[in-house]
């Protein structure tokens, strides 16, 4: 759609919700890198793109906030209110506490090892959920690699990613997601 946009218009979470998988990849390889300084101390909603999103519910919240002086990142499970891309999400507690899980390290693809799956990601963000944290319940969130673009250049309030599973060579695209309705956070996870 972008391409029949008025180059001075931006996106939204509703404008990238309705693009094809085409599209999708055309702005992830356009788009620039988030500063996960400009992340820290926010809380997004997401929305998985694919109906494989379904698998893990369609909508969830990803936080970020440092640990030990290093920029990290955890997803929430919501309450899946439809399919739609709109709506509330509502976060699922546990004895009126936050339940974070999915720990993932923050930074860019340019820091990382060039292999097959990044070569044409070098420009993104970068989320790799292979750290130790993630370990009894979490342990299988270590087989995911996400890659993240702003598609309105210095606007950290909406960010296109785009997952994969990497099982040692094995690299499986997921599904494209979007982050968007950006909030303070308003609890440590750690």
């Amino acid at each position: 759609m972008r391409g029949t946009m008025i180059e001075t218009e931006a996106w939204t979470y509703e404008t990238l919700a309705a693009c094809s998988k085409k599209e999708l990849e055309e702005v992830l390889l356009t788009g620039t890198a988030p500063d996960p300084e400009q992340l820290e101390g926010y809380i997004y909603c997401g929305w998985n793109h694919e109906w494989v999103g379904t698998l893990s519910g369609r909508k969830f919240k990803k936080g970020f906030r440092k640990r030990e002086g290093r920029s990290f990142g955890f997803n929430e499970q919501v309450e899946q209110t439809g399919a739609a891309p709109t709506g509330e999400w509502k976060v699922r507690m546990k004895d009126g506490r936050h339940r974070p899980l999915g720990f993932f390290r923050v930074g860019l693809t340019a820091d990382e090892p060039v292999n097959s799956l990044n070569r044409p990601y070098r420009h993104t963000g970068h989320f790799n959920y292979h750290v130790p944290i993630n370990k009894w319940l979490n342990w299988f969130f270590k087989v995911i690699r996400d890659f993240a673009v702003l598609p309105n250049p210095g606007d950290h309030g909406l960010i296109l990613c785009k997952a994969y599973f990497q099982l040692g060579p094995l690299r499986i695209f997921y599904c494209y997601f979007l982050l968007g309705h950006r909030q303070p956070l308003d609890f440590d996870p750690w």
